[in-house]
């Protein structure tokens, strides 16, 4: 059998991390934990190592979504789906700027995450 694929959730809001967690559950995907600011998830990538990364752009204290995955792409290079309601130029070009990622817009549509999901880890 094989094994899930571990996602971190990396959400600000509770309720969306809560959300997001049963639905990757309900679908088959293990859950790594969450994370609400970007210190935090760069500290659970190293110490959890997901295949994958659902992160929220507007995080808790200083630093954004975007910044943790810059930082993070130095060393890893499991893909990242930001999900966010902003889609101004200067926020897609700096998620355009990283490799291996994709943006998902709120609110979510469940199909399309779990589909977009499914063809990134080929499950």
């Amino acid at each position: 059998m094989e094994d899930k694929k571990k996602i971190l959730i990396v959400e600000d809001e509770a309720i969306n991390a809560m959300y997001l967690g049963v639905l990757l559950k309900n679908n088959g995907f293990e859950s790594t934990g969450t994370a609400a600011t970007g210190e935090s998830a760069i500290a659970s990538v190293e110490k959890n190592c997901p295949d994958l990364i659902l992160m929220d752009i507007t995080l808790r204290n200083s630093m954004d979504g975007i910044s943790a995955a810059t930082i993070l792409r130095k060393k890893y290079i499991f893909p990242i789906i930001f999900i966010s309601g902003y889609d101004d130029k200067e926020t897609l070009s700096r998620i355009h700027s990283i490799n291996n990622t994709w943006k998902l817009s709120k609110p979510i549509v469940e199909t399309t995450l779990i589909s977009l999901i499914f063809e990134i880890l080929k499950h």
